[in-house]
Parts: structure tokens; sequence; C-alpha cells
């Protein structure tokens, strides 16, 4: 069997799990430690998405070019088509990536939550 072909550590595992990285510290480092806007932190987790959304298509075309001879020069040939192209691969990407996000994005808003309480309780005299 080709093994190119075969889903290893280095063309399947470590670039899905990078992805997941990207996505679980992405939305924390834009909005900052004390972030108290739910809105910052949408536009933080839609950011988050796009980004994960081109650098999924950059692995998808890599991943591709190690496997399959031409691609960069098909991508140079035809450039909107062929990032629509890894830009669907990375969409099947996003399977995986896209409930961690989802997960990320309900933690840092619970988080959230919990410290604009803390401040109201707080700018009450701690009285709660």
């Amino acid at each position: 069997m080709n093994e190119a072909l075969t889903l290893t550590l280095w063309n399947s595992i470590l670039p899905l799990a990078g992805l997941c990285a990207l996505v679980v510290f992405l939305p924390g480092w834009i909005v900052g430690r004390g972030n108290v806007s739910q809105g910052a932190l949408a536009r933080a987790v839609g950011v988050t998405a796009l980004v994960a959304l081109v650098v999924g298509a950059v692995l998808a075309a890599g991943l591709y070019a190690a496997i399959n001879e031409g691609v960069w020069a098909g991508v140079l040939a035809a450039p909107l088509e062929r990032a629509g192209f890894f830009l669907g691969r990375s969409a099947l990407f996003a399977l995986l990536w896209g409930p961690v996000l989802g997960f990320v994005w309900l933690v840092k808003a619970q988080e959230l939550n919990r410290r604009l309480g803390m401040r109201m309780e707080d700018g009450e005299g701690g009285k709660g």
C-alpha cells in the first residue's frame, strides 16, 4: 500500500490537533484576559473561525501537495478555483474544530459572566 495515502501522525493527526489548538487559544488571545464584553467575545470567535478556515485550507493544500504532484502549479493556474476547492476541504476540518470552538465560546462566556458578577458584587460593597 502506498504510504503517502495512509493516515499517519504527520499527515492527519498533527494538522487537526494544530487546528484544534488554534481555536482553543486564539479567542482568548484576541479579546484579552479581562474582557467583559459578550460582543467582543463573539467577534473573537468569528475571527477565530475565519482564521481556522483559512489555515485549514492552507493545510489541506499542503497535504494534497505532499501526495500529488502539480498541486501548486494548479493553484497558480486557477487560484480562485483552487482556493474554493481547498476552502471546501477546510470546511470538512471544521467538523472537528467547530464543536471545540463552540465549547471554548461557552466556557469563555461563562467565565465572562462570572467576572461581571464579581465586579457587580464588589461595586455594591460586597453585599451581593
